[in-house]
């Protein structure tokens, strides 16, 4: 349900207004509202007695209610230092909220966790697994944000895709990516934002070959979707032309970042080479 917030419910409560859409009562209401299923001129609205003003309603019901059935597991924090966190995301679990719920994703979980206000300056597709940081401090967050921005950040990842491997070890992808509805598509000369992904054939077995894919910019279905152009769909990427599979098989497996209180190399997973570990001699 969405739509302009009428004259009859400004100055109201959030509450009131779930439940005039509704009819459900006031207790389902507030708790739809703490569940992030609200969305106020584009943004989650968590709090029941918040006072409505002009502006546009978006009400998202979920379809299983306002059920908290997600927890992070302690055992894949796999970094955690007073300016920064990282969590080993399972597949399938959204990094933050999604419109119809603000509780069932990694960083709510992490909040509930540990008890801190916890920021996101970087995301990992919900089907996709791997490391990803949560800034502890509104500092740290924005240091690490910048250099995401910045392309100060290496990031690998591991896919298991479709097909032999192809006669080049290396390759260097560049086009632009643009949306085409819901999906994202590549293109040598086409509109959209200039993408480039590095590629290297790690592997191959039983008609499928495995690809570390490093991302040079950071746009959205990137490697999913270069990979797709390359004729190398990912298992369990059916969005973009994967074989079905129990899951996409697309894992955030390497970080190389400036630490961003100490300014000191951090380095999670890989492969790295000595140099990329420790600098240039």
């Amino acid at each position: 349900m969405t739509g302009d917030l009428s004259a009859k419910f400004i100055g109201r409560r959030a509450f009131e207004l779930v439940s005039a859409l509704t009819g459900l009562d006031e207790t389902i209401s507030r708790q739809l509202i703490s569940f992030g299923s609200l969305w106020l001129d584009n943004r989650p609205q968590t709090d029941p007695e918040f006072a409505l003003k002009a502006g546009v309603f978006r009400l998202n019901l979920p379809a299983y209610g306002p059920k908290v059935f997600y927890e992070i597991d302690p055992n894949r924090i796999v970094y955690s230092d007073r300016d920064l966190m990282i969590y080993h995301k399972e597949a399938g679990r959204p990094s933050q909220g999604v419109p119809h719920d603000g509780q069932n994703n990694v960083l709510a979980a992490m909040e509930r966790q540990t008890g801190l206000v916890l920021r996101l300056p970087h995301r990992l597709d919900a089907a996709t697994s791997g490391f990803l940081i949560l800034a502890v401090t509104r500092q740290a967050a924005g240091r690490l944000g910048k250099a995401f921005e910045k392309g100060r950040v290496a990031k690998r990842y591991l896919a298991l895709c479709q097909g032999e491997p192809p006669n080049w070890t290396d390759k260097t992808t560049q086009t632009m990516i643009a949306k085409d509805g819901p999906r994202y598509v590549a293109s040598t000369n086409g509109p959209g934002l200039r993408a480039t992904t590095r590629f290297t054939v790690l592997g191959a077995a039983a008609g499928q070959s495995l690809f570390l894919a490093e991302p040079l910019t950071g746009r959205t279905h990137q490697i999913r979707v270069h990979l797709a152009f390359e004729g190398y769909p990912i298992i369990g990427d059916t969005f973009y032309g994967g074989a079905a599979g129990l899951r996409l098989m697309l894992r955030a497996s390497g970080l190389r970042l400036a630490h961003p209180g100490t300014g000191r190399m951090l380095v999670l997973g890989g492969p790295w080479s000595e140099e990329e570990i420790t600098g240039p001699k």
